[in-house]
């Protein structure tokens, strides 16, 4: 699969049919899903139809994504499609409406091709709490491709789609990018609306994107990025072409790179260690200047994360209550009751353990020793990483800690560490493969800048993939 940018040029050039390209989608995802299992659902009749629209059209009513093919992670609404969160609680809801990013990209012309496997309601970080099935790394069938938007990542990874859009709470979508070798991004808070999304911890949320290189981020970002009044912490910004300034190739003369002092008092894989330290060697080589930085409320971020995330999502689940929609069971003999065994018959596991502890810190005897607490730790953060931004420009770290396990084998809690500070603090995050290890697996950086820093995030992170040892033309053989 072709990457998105050279797809629009070559339909608008009329040199391919959208109709080819959507064909040639599906019959590598019949070749490959079967063993990746990416997609909940396919939409091959609805985007063929969509496809033969676009090769009618005229160009000059082209949009910016016209003809080109897209998948969407299984929390995001798109009208009168299923969206099940991978939870059987959401089995047989249909949204009736359409997520704010979904309606940008109808606009721009994008084709959906189907709906993405994730962690069950985005609690995971290995996509195997689906309630449906797991999703594997297309590097290794064996492994996991992280999680949560872990089929949206490999739907990319594997060739399937030339991009997807993911959630990301706590590294949900910079995480598995990491693991399968593909560029993630995730927003400034505020600069995406999340209307339509399934909310998961409303506070960290954040809809983003999967692609194969940078500029391909930068565009999809350029479409479904903006003002939405129906979502109170978007921002109103005017419309921004974050493709722009990408071909900047003296952007890094410029730059200061801050490394955290604390990156190394955690238990990093040795080859990350490996080849992260070839990565800023070579950000170095290209006149970067790299600078230390002391950030000690990081070792704070994996607790911050699990109480203010749990606290939110009891209060985010308690809509689902077996009444309004959807599962509800059969055997309730009283209100009470009907809530419990809808709720109990329908939740995984992780689900189940999330809204007991968010429910346990928000209670009376806690909320001022936990929650209240939580947040007081959480400014602290936020402060020391916004002091950071004073010496240097973006922060730099690994992707994660550790490369991804195998099925049933678990990560170490601070193996996402650096990606969750910035779910905690509301600024961009982008990841880019930068090496393969000596297994043939793919290994990302992270690079981390101030709130509404994101074109200038995207013009770094492209020019550090124009000098990564990476073959982003590079798939799989699965």
């Amino acid at each position: 699969m072709i990457r998105a940018k050279e797809i629009r040029t070559k339909i608008c050039s009329q040199e391919l049919k959208s109709v080819d390209v959507v064909k040639e989608c599906f019959s590598c995802i019949k070749e490959v899903n079967p063993k990746v299992k990416a997609f909940l659902k396919l939409n091959e009749t609805s985007a063929l139809e969509q496809a033969e629209q676009v090769d009618k059209k005229e160009i000059k009513k082209y949009g910016l994504l016209e003809g080109v093919p897209i998948t969407i992670k299984d929390n995001i609404m798109t009208k009168g499609q299923s969206m099940t969160s991978a939870s059987k609680y959401l089995e047989n809801y249909v949204s009736p409406y359409d997520a704010t990013v979904i309606e940008k990209l109808k606009e721009a012309g994008a084709i959906f091709v189907g709906r993405t496997n994730m962690d069950e309601f985005a609690m995971g970080g290995s996509t195997e709490t689906s309630a449906y099935q797991k999703t594997a790394n297309p590097w290794n069938i064996e492994c996991i491709p992280g999680g949560s938007s872990g089929g949206s990542a490999a739907a990319v990874s594997a060739g399937m789609v030339p991009f997807a859009l993911g959630s990301d709470t706590g590294g949900s979508i910079r995480q598995p990018a990491g693991f399968c070798g593909v560029v993630g991004y995730k927003p400034s808070y505020g600069l995406i609306s999340r209307y339509g999304a399934c909310a998961l911890a409303s506070s960290f949320d954040q809809i983003g994107t999967f692609t194969k290189n940078v500029y391909d981020a930068a565009l999809l970002t350029s479409v479904i990025a903006g003002k939405d009044y129906r979502d109170p912490v978007c921002q109103p910004n005017d419309w921004t072409d974050y493709t722009n300034g990408l071909n900047d190739i003296d952007v890094l003369k410029t730059l200061k790179i801050g490394v955290p002092k604390q990156l190394f008092d955690y238990r990093v894989d040795s080859e990350i260690k490996k080849y992260f330290n070839e990565a800023v060697n070579k950000l170095k080589m290209g006149n970067v200047q790299i600078v230390e930085v002391d950030i000690p409320a990081y070792k704070y971020v994996p607790a911050l994360y699990k109480v203010i995330m749990c606290a939110e999502v009891s209060a985010n689940i308690a809509t689902f209550d077996g009444i309004r929609y959807g599962y509800r069971t059969s055997n309730g003999v009283s209100l009470n009751d009907q809530y419990a065994k809808s709720r109990g018959e329908s939740l995984g596991y992780e689900v189940k353990k999330r809204i007991l502890f968010g429910t346990y810190v928000l209670g009376a005897k806690n909320y001022h020793r936990c929650y209240h607490q939580a947040q007081k730790v959480r400014t602290l953060l936020i402060d020391q990483i916004t002091q950071s931004y004073e010496k240097c420009d973006f922060i730099f770290t690994p992707a994660t800690l550790q490369m991804p396990v195998k099925f049933g084998e678990t990560l170490p809690e601070e193996c996402d560490l650096f990606l969750i500070a910035a779910n905690l603090a509301g600024l961009p995050g982008i990841t880019v493969p930068c090496s393969f290890t000596a297994n043939g697996m793919p290994m990302g950086v992270h690079f981390m800048g101030a709130r509404f820093s994101d074109a200038k995030l995207f013009a770094v992170a492209n020019a550090f993939e124009k000098i990564a040892d990476f073959d982003i033309d590079k798939y799989p053989t699965i």
